[in-house]
């Protein structure tokens, strides 16, 4: 296993504290009827009668509140908490409200003026929701921003036993005293946190390297962190750009350029190094604040992955702890756009994106993410100027010219589309089996723009890269066999190699819903009525609620005289908001039937047990 593994699994480990405080975050607060301090039938609005005196009553705001949190609306629901808070300072439900919307919204210094009093209800007696390991985090995060590690250490010691904590809290203690310039203590600390299992030593050394060169020898962190990217197959960014760092402050310039340069070769799908290969400044040794900032990245990272319910909350949470301590962290904000793009919430996370600085090997991959967003909520032309920008910028890369034809093909602008297609493929060094999908999607756009030819030739060249023996791409392959052999049937050319694909297809994805109802329906253009029926009632199991599928169905009911289901699947195809250019037909089938205007015509004479007439009469009722 490599260390990248051993890495997964030792943050599992922190996951235990961090869900331990999940209360604060994720339970659903039952509101008391009164507060601690109401006399009997008073209301929250103040009226001995329970009638609210002013315009917005307490319990106003705070359900408001309430309800644009399960909209992951943070700021807007933090904005109805902060009214609340001002009208009732001292209510312990509404403080907890208030600390959790800030913390989800960000604004930790916030936060922390309200941990004290969070952290006291986790004493009381029927308060739910109260926990106190966010709140003394949070504090600690604050004392640990303003550089005093001493201040922040008893918070820390009240996150919770080893036993529940997993490696959390002692890394975290051992650069608390690395701040402090204790690093006899420090080493005793990390020690505590060193695994048993030498899979998970990976994660470690990196922690282990990096306090080496801050406690002043940099051969030893050179030496571990090497013995890092040595074990793993593919090492992350993160150790890296450790180890180049450490090199570059050891005068090792050129070995560090080198380093840089063979990953971004390895890896240039996602990363860009161009920036850090030039960069002659010398990298700024991380501080202790950066190193338990990656710490709760960590943990974020690994909650948002876990099945669990307010996970993505819990994870922004930690996030934000992290970008509090480290806010130029390029990680953390490609982290946290994740996580508000999950939640919804597509503009912050192109605020998240924006923020990740321009040398920055990650800053390629956050541009991308930006542009697909923009597009995602409906400002197009600002993606497509992005794209654009980009495929001009480097003329070495097929990215974003791949992805801006993807977005061209998905506006139905397909001849503008097939042009960025064009683009990414003159751009290919050497064809692979991984671009499958840029002539496959090159191909959709051809044959939108009836340059059937070429499409056929882009369609075939996909195929060949997917080949049948490779079990990790039998659903391309079926897209593609799909594709091709839909076309030709729909053309009346190559009818059996091009059942021969869809049933291929059908047997390779057996359960998607379109792809069954494409060898159905070529059964159907084919004439043979029974078999059409057969296969498009299965498509309709797996996809019911494919307006074309349902009129399929309702077309294949009708020529083997079953008019009634046949209007029935109309009239539901109706409903399923089809293609603009089928309500016509579709109503049209509902008042006349097929006849023969509306049907598909047959593309070959079928055999004579399978004959069907084109039209029937209407069926009486």
């Amino acid at each position: 296993m490599s260390a990248k593994a051993g890495r997964v699994l030792i943050i599992a480990s922190f996951v235990a504290l961090a869900l331990g405080a999940a209360a604060v975050i994720g339970v659903d607060l039952v509101r008391r009827d009164q507060p601690a301090n109401a006399q009997p039938g008073q209301g929250r609005g103040g009226d001995p009668q329970g009638r609210v005196r002013q315009p917005r009553s307490l319990d106003g705001l705070y359900l408001s509140a309430r309800v644009a949190e399960q909209a992951r609306d943070y700021e807007g629901g933090l904005a109805q908490a902060e009214l609340a808070l001002r009208r009732a300072p001292d209510d312990p439900y509404v403080q907890l409200l208030t600390f959790r919307l800030r913390l989800l919204a960000g604004k930790i210094s916030a936060a922390a003026e309200l941990a004290p009093k969070v952290i006291a209800m986790s004493s009381v007696d029927g308060m739910p929701g109260a926990n106190d390991g966010l709140p003394n985090l949070t504090l600690a995060v604050m004392a640990i921003r303003k550089g005093d590690f001493k201040a922040a250490e008893p918070y820390v010691a009240k996150l919770g036993d080893d036993a529940s904590t997993g490696l959390m809290r002692p890394i975290i203690e051992a650069w608390l005293k690395v701040g402090q310039k204790d690093f006899a203590a420090a080493r005793g600390r990390l020690e505590a946190a060193r695994p048993d299992d030498e899979v998970l030593m990976g994660l470690f050394r990196i922690y282990d390297g990096l306090f080496e060169e801050a406690a002043g020898d940099r051969d030893a962190a050179e030496r571990k962190l090497r013995e890092v990217v040595k074990q793993d197959e593919v090492a992350p960014l993160r150790t890296v750009l450790a180890l180049a760092g450490v090199l570059r402050r050891a005068g090792k310039t050129s070995e560090a350029r080198d380093l840089l340069r063979k990953y971004g070769e390895a890896n240039a799908d996602a990363v860009v190094m161009d920036n850090l290969v030039r960069n002659d400044s010398l990298p700024r040794q991380p501080t202790p604040a950066d190193v338990i900032a990656d710490v709760l990245l960590d943990i974020g990272s690994a909650i948002a992955g876990a099945q669990r319910e307010n996970a993505g909350d819990l994870a922004l949470v930690f996030v934000w702890l992290a970008l509090e301590l480290s806010p130029t962290s390029d990680n953390a904000h490609l982290v946290a756009a994740d996580l508000l793009e999950s939640g919804d919430l597509p503009d912050k996370a192109i605020v998240q994106l924006n923020a990740v600085d321009a040398a920055s090997p990650l800053q390629w991959r956050a541009r991308m993410k930006a542009a697909a967003l923009l597009a995602d909520t409906g400002k197009t032309e600002e993606s497509i100027k992005a794209l654009q920008a980009m495929v001009s910028e480097r003329p070495e890369r097929i990215d974003a010219a791949a992805a801006l034809g993807d977005l061209l093909r998905s506006k139905e602008r397909y001849a503008e589309a097939v042009k960025a297609y064009d683009t990414a493929v003159t751009r290919l060094r050497n064809v692979e089996d991984r671009h499958w999908a840029l002539f496959y999607a090159r191909g959709i756009a051809l044959e939108r723009i009836k340059d059937w030819p070429r499409a056929e030739a882009d369609f075939r060249r996909a195929l060949s890269m997917v080949p049948p023996d490779d079990e990790g791409k039998r659903r391309s392959r079926g897209f593609v066999l799909n594709y091709l052999g839909y076309s030709w049937i729909d053309q009346g050319i190559n009818l059996d190699e091009g059942l021969k694909l869809l049933t291929e297809a059908v047997e390779l994805v057996p359960n998607d819903g379109a792809i069954t109802d494409s060898l159905g329906w070529a059964y159907y253009r084919l004439g043979q009525y029974e078999r059409a029926v057969t296969l498009l009632e299965k498509a309709i199991q797996l996809k019911a609620d494919d307006a074309t599928i349902v009129e399929h169905l309702g077309d294949a009911y009708w020529h083997v005289g079953r008019q009634r289901e046949a209007r029935f699947q109309w009239e539901r195809a109706l409903r399923q908001k089809p293609e603009p250019d089928r309500v016509d037909p579709l109503n049209r089938k509902l008042a006349e039937g097929l006849t023969r205007e509306l049907d598909q015509p047959t593309v070959t004479k079928p055999p004579a047990a399978d004959t069907a007439p084109a039209e029937k009469p209407a069926e009486k009722k």
